[in-house]
């Protein structure tokens, strides 16, 4: 997921007025949010008597240990994945996962295509968990950092006599040398830079995109795979933009430039959005094994397995014949 550096910069009336409507809610966090939703992952997780649903974490950067089960509730956080008013944007989160259990009853019914809320909630899911993501917190990070350099270094050469001239009239006073060029375009770019290291920046920009991320998924169709054979595995980045060729497949790309979005929805059906239409589908061994690969090669750290099934070999297997091409 890209946010895209054409609107990095709100205005500062604009950046402003979300920073006062957000911090009265600043300190108010929720420790241990989760990346993945609790209800896909317990679609994933089996029962186990008065113990509950339980699932089986696999850390992709330690395959040999011993992989103990957990519950839903344990997997799939980040203990501060938003670090300014993180109560208030799991609120956002929340609107959506509400809607979650009714949709998937149809999904498991088979009619879910007979009702477009429910079509409109998987959408939004996709979104969901595109933006929901370390690799789209990572993301933030980058561009933020490539901006914000940019932007410093215009005011120390082409935009220097611009700088010089609003020091002079808000302040009255020259800048001459360097130093206090330097000085000056820091004092401009601060309120930028705080925000960005308390966490305010993105918390904005997490739900802003989350909004417009939404858009793009609703504009297109969905299709929901049934595994010919086998089960699909989620990954602890499950929802994957993925640009196909001919010869090659690339993943975690913008929205803009995707063919396709796969989430896994349960073992026996995945999600795939930005399709030319909607209906259900089967997916051949082949297309199976692929994206489970999609997901371990995704994935930052975990993958979930349904206790009991052959998925810990296959992983195991998978990671013994190849390095992942990326670990986040």
């Amino acid at each position: 997921m890209n946010e895209g550096p054409a609107d990095r910069w709100l205005t500062v009336a604009q950046f402003d007025a979300r920073i006062a409507k957000l911090r009265p809610e600043a300190e108010r966090h929720v420790v241990g949010q989760h990346v993945i939703s609790q209800v896909l992952l317990k679609r994933f997780a089996t029962p186990f008597g008065s113990n509950g649903l339980k699932l089986v974490p696999f850390n992709l950067d330690r395959p040999n240990h011993r992989h103990k089960m957990a519950s839903p509730r344990e997997c799939g956080k980040v203990k501060h994945f938003a670090r300014f008013a993180s109560a208030s944007l799991e609120q956002v989160w929340g609107k959506l996962e509400t809607r979650i259990p009714d949709a998937a009853l149809a999904v498991d019914r088979g009619e879910v295509f007979q009702h477009e809320q429910h079509v409109q909630t998987l959408k939004d899911l996709i979104a969901l968990h595109l933006v929901r993501s370390l690799h789209y917190r990572d993301i933030h990070e980058r561009i933020f950092t490539k901006v914000y350099t940019e932007q410093r270094a215009a005011l120390l050469t082409d935009k220097s006599d611009l700088l010089r001239l609003a020091v002079l009239q808000r302040s009255g006073l020259h800048l001459t040398g360097p130093q206090g060029l330097a000085a000056a375009a820091d004092q401009l770019l601060r309120p930028h830079l705080d925000a960005f290291e308390n966490g305010a920046d993105f918390r904005i920009r997490v739900e802003d995109t989350f909004a417009r991320a939404k858009e793009m998924v609703s504009a297109a169709g969905l299709e929901i795979l049934v595994p010919a054979t086998g089960e699909f595995l989620l990954g602890d980045a499950p929802a994957v933009a993925i640009q196909q060729s001919e010869d090659r497949t690339a993943f975690n790309v913008a929205i803009g430039d995707s063919t396709a979005i796969v989430l896994p929805f349960g073992p026996k059906h995945l999600l795939v959005g930005r399709t030319p239409r909607n209906g259900m589908g089967i997916a051949p061994a082949k297309v199976v094994t692929f994206l489970n690969q999609l997901q371990i090669e995704a994935a930052r750290q975990w993958v979930y397995i349904r206790p009991h099934s052959r998925q810990e070999a296959f992983v195991r297997s998978y990671l013994n014949q190849k390095s992942r091409r990326t670990k986040g």
